[in-house]
């Protein structure tokens, strides 16, 4: 997560335009304190049971927890518009990749928000 907080701004507009909510088997408080204390500027939400995970077609393993990081882009309309499952948050192409895909669906920014020519 820490690498998405990283490059918050870039793959994510800093959040202008663009909601980005990690869901984690975490319960609650355990992960409102992590966010707390690494200053994440996202949203985070628990997904104890998986039943989040499982809806947006991410592998469980038989413990409920999930198999591996999923990231999933959903447009302005509510609709899934890109998956990466599983995601290789170890690769630098991922996050060019997800940049890209964020980009497709995010409402342009205007002068006054960073956008070209401001």
């Amino acid at each position: 997560m820490e690498a998405y907080r990283d490059q918050y701004a870039d793959l994510f507009r800093g959040g202008r335009g663009v909601t980005f909510i990690g869901i984690s088997n975490d319960p609650p408080d355990d992960m409102a304190s992590w966010a707390k204390d690494s200053e994440f500027p996202f949203l985070f939400a628990s997904d104890s049971a998986g039943t989040t995970a499982h809806s947006y077609g991410t592998g469980l393993r038989a413990n409920l927890m999930i198999d591996k990081r999923t990231v999933i882009v959903v447009d302005p309309e509510g609709r899934i518009s890109h998956v990466m499952y599983p995601f290789r948050e170890i690769d630098p192409t991922a996050y060019e990749e997800l940049g890209e895909a964020v980009a497709a669906v995010a409402p342009p920014l205007n002068e006054d928000e960073g956008g070209e020519g401001g």
